[in-house]
């Protein structure tokens, strides 16, 4: 009765100070839990071409900002176990979820996120009035009731603070469990790995032959559980590699049913970053 009577009020002041009631409403409403949800280790440890984890990218950025509440609702809405999560570090350390270092696009406002404070941060808002969330608001929205693939971004010749940071808010809230980390950077993934060792990792590898990428591969360090490469750029050779080093493949990101057909029938991939959760699973169950 309370909880209604607080929820009742707060519509009140919305329309009394003309904010949008669909924002309110995303904020009062209780987060989504993920349907059937196993445990990261289950998940990962089946994932296979029959039974492929599904990476909901950014949320769901058809018909909602990236990386925002009602995006998150939707993909878990639409059967996610997994919601992404890109985290850039503010000049005061802060972890901040975001594609993009500059917020012009997603946010219409001209503010890097790696040359701002918190303070500065905290003013912008989404498209849909949401405010620019850190890693701490998701957490602290979504807990235990969903899984995490956050991956850890920064510019060009950057050291690894923003894994060390990462780690850090990750023991601070006790997620441990309920995520796994991607990373373009063998140093940072190396950094990261020594500070929380199983929590499982996924590498976004970035060449561009088949040479390099099947050296990348051989190469790699045998506790990446994942090796995601763009869906275009797979080939069945790398598939058998990736398998044959011990790795689960991954590919991105998935758009059209097309791309779907592609990297669950004819590449058999073991997981995806789609975005379009509720079509990849449909397809899916359809193809099992």
């Amino acid at each position: 009765m309370l909880k209604k009577k607080f929820i009742a009020l707060l519509l009140f002041f919305t329309v009394l100070l003309g904010l949008p009631i669909s924002l309110t409403n995303v904020a009062a409403a209780a987060a989504p839990k993920a349907k059937n949800l196993t445990s990261v280790t289950q998940s990962v440890n089946h994932a296979s071409p029959e039974t492929p984890i599904i990476f909901s990218h950014r949320g769901s950025p058809y018909n909602n900002p990236d990386h925002s509440f009602s995006g998150y609702n939707r993909a878990i809405k639409d059967g996610t176990q997994y919601i992404e999560q890109d985290v850039w570090l503010s000049m005061d350390n802060k972890l901040y979820v975001s594609h993009d270092d500059n917020l012009k696009k997603s946010t219409g406002s001209n503010v890097t996120i790696s040359k701002s404070t918190s303070a500065e941060l905290d003013k912008v808002k989404l498209r849909n009035g949401e405010k620019l969330h850190q890693l701490k608001d998701v957490f602290n929205r979504y807990g235990k009731k969903v899984h995490y693939i956050i991956e850890t971004k920064k510019n060009a010749g950057d050291n690894t603070d923003t894994e060390k940071a990462l780690a850090k808010e990750i023991k601070k809230y006790n997620m441990k469990n309920n995520l796994i980390m991607q990373d373009e950077s063998i140093p940072g993934i190396k950094i990261f790995h020594k500070s929380l060792k199983n929590v499982p990792i996924l590498w976004l590898l970035d060449s561009v032959t088949e040479r390099q990428y099947s050296e990348e591969i051989e190469n790699a360090p045998r506790y990446i559980k994942f090796v995601s490469i763009r869906l275009e750029q797979w080939t069945p050779k790398l598939i058998k590699l990736a398998h044959k080093n011990g790795f689960k493949t991954n590919g991105w990101i998935i758009n059209t049913y097309n791309d779907n057909y592609n990297a669950l029938n004819t590449l058999k991939l073991d997981s995806v970053f789609t975005n379009n959760t509720k079509e990849t699973a449909h397809l899916i169950d359809k193809w099992k």
